[in-house]
């Protein structure tokens, strides 16, 4: 009887470390399976080329106008620590944009999930965090602010501007997070990460253009107060 009891507790012992490595596998399975749906390459070649454009005309414009300002010659009625503050607030998000980690994002003639999130991830701590919050929040700060008459009048649009800015990004990278869930791979998930990867690449993309188009108006805005100030 104690004999027949050890068989069947030695094929019960049997039996559980079979279906132990048998889900280490399903698991292993689904891991390989998923990390292949995630590994979607997405051709982004024409936007890149868009996109490139874009943020080449507008930094020049934004230069320009600038370097429109130079501390010796300027012979305005604000101050020239407003005017020169102002200056290099403009100058540090530029940077931004000309940093090699920005060109290394944004030339990848193909990409994949990680590579957009990464992307993401860039506009929020490089562009959001460093550039909108860091240097251009100071413009609609009444209290803190430049000792610029015409800023006032600006200050709305830059305030709604900046507002719509910081709560654009956070959803995207969400849903690029979101992403990394279990399942087999089928045509239908492959379709939806596809397009995931699309539609966030093109959502961020937007981000960039339109902080760049918010450095252009304040940069335009800039110059007129150094030819006009």
């Amino acid at each position: 009887m104690k004999k027949m009891l050890l068989e069947y507790i030695n094929i019960f012992a049997y039996a559980l470390t079979g279906l132990v490595f048998g889900f280490s596998f399903f698991l292993l399975f689904l891991n390989f399976y998923h990390y292949k749906e995630l590994s979607t390459k997405v051709d982004v070649s024409s936007e890149v080329v868009v996109n490139e454009q874009k943020t080449k005309e507008k930094l020049e414009t934004i230069k320009t106008n600038i370097n429109s300002y130079q501390q010796n010659s300027y012979q305005g009625r604000n101050n020239i620590y407003d005017m020169n503050s102002i200056q290099i607030k403009l100058n540090n998000c530029v940077k931004a944009f000309e940093s090699d980690d920005y060109k290394e994002l944004t030339s990848k003639q193909t990409v994949e999930l990680s590579d957009v999130y990464k992307l993401g991830k860039f506009y929020q701590n490089n562009i959001l965090n460093d550039c909108v919050v860091m240097q251009l929040n100071t413009f609609i700060d009444e209290d803190n602010s430049f000792n610029i008459e015409s800023l006032k009048n600006i200050r709305p649009f830059i305030k709604t501007t900046i507002n719509e800015q910081l709560s654009s990004n956070g959803y995207i990278t969400s849903s690029l997070e979101n992403a990394d869930n279990y399942y087999f791979t089928n045509d239908i998930s492959k379709s939806s990460i596809f397009f995931l990867a699309k539609d966030s690449y093109n959502s961020i993309n937007t981000n960039y253009q339109n902080t760049l188009d918010l450095l252009v108006e304040l940069s335009n805005w800039y110059h007129n107060e150094v030819i006009g100030g």
